[in-house]
């Protein structure tokens, strides 16, 4: 059984709760008892509940009298099964009875190292790593029980990550892939989960236009192979536009703007964009020699 098959449940009886966990067979064979004769309404209810497995709504409330009710809701994450656990979705008094939990429901708390109060069985569980290579796209589950959307593969081991959660943007450094399985036991799908760890990650808030992925590829990713003549244009230009960012880019003093400039005009002898394009595609800087008399000609007087 995997986590996001799992409803939990609160009932609410006379003001006091009782939190436990069910497969969808046994939350069946639950409501048909408490509802008797309002069994046709069934499907309209599990209707609303699997509301709650595609996000468009928290809980599904059964109304059994008037003092007693059922809410219930497919678990979406390991967060938010923790957060059940330990009593964050009820109002007042409550308790968890694992009694009245499914079997296949309890092996899923162990299958996720923890306890039905919410806290872990550490050391309980074995981490395998495993090859993986990441790349820009893919969503990835990380063993704190948050998952993150792959921005890009700055190297093999450091990703530029946004978290599903509340779109912060994270540099993880170190990333490993990893299955998880109970130690002691054979794996198998119910019981491995899969995702990563890394070795500590870098915040960097909610606002992309606020970072400069230069300075990050430069701090985190591997420094570009230049194999073939393609390959060293495309690093050129990158060179090129690195400086002609800092040149451009306002609110720096203008001494920064006019040195950036003159480090343009020393390195590639001009400033002038759609000059350099025309440099660049004669091969002019190939291997970063510097033809000066014939720059003169295609560039003339660039400042």
């Amino acid at each position: 059984m995997k986590l996001e098959d799992m409803i939990m449940v609160v009932e609410n009886r006379k003001g006091t709760e009782t939190n436990y966990l069910l497969n969808l067979t046994d939350y069946m064979e639950a409501a048909l008892k408490l509802w008797g004769e309002h069994a046709e309404d069934m499907a309209g209810a599990i209707g609303t509940l699997y509301g709650t497995k595609a996000g468009k709504a928290d809980w599904s409330d059964l109304y059994i009298a008037a003092n007693k009710s059922i809410h219930a809701s497919f678990c979406g994450s390991e967060p938010q099964l923790r957060e059940f656990l330990s009593g964050r979705f009820n109002d007042g008094e409550w308790s968890f009875d694992a009694e009245r939990c499914s079997k296949d429901c309890l092996d899923v708390l162990r299958i996720y190292n923890m306890k039905p109060d919410g806290h872990s069985l550490f050391p309980y569980l074995h981490y395998e790593p495993v090859e993986h290579t990441f790349h820009a796209g893919e969503v990835l589950h990380n063993m704190n029980g948050n998952d993150y959307r792959v921005l890009a593969a700055l190297s093999p081991q450091n990703l530029l990550l946004m978290s599903m959660r509340d779109s912060q943007i994270i540099v993880g450094n170190g990333v490993r892939f990893y299955e998880r399985y109970p130690k002691g036991e054979r794996p198998d799908s119910d019981s491995m989960v899969t995702g990563i760890e890394w070795d500590h990650g870098v915040y960097l808030g909610n606002d992309i236009t606020r970072i400069d992925f230069d300075i990050l590829k430069q701090e985190y990713g591997e420094p570009d192979r230049v194999e073939n003549v393609s390959d060293l244009r495309d690093k050129i230009r990158k060179d090129f536009w690195m400086q002609k960012n800092v040149e451009q880019k306002e609110g720096l003093p203008e001494r920064v703007r006019n040195t950036a400039r003159d480090c343009l005009e020393n390195n590639f002898g001009t400033s002038e964009p759609d000059v350099f394009d025309k440099m660049l595609d004669r091969g002019m800087y190939d291997g970063m020699y510097h033809a000066k008399e014939e720059q003169k000609k295609i560039s003339g007087q660039s400042r």
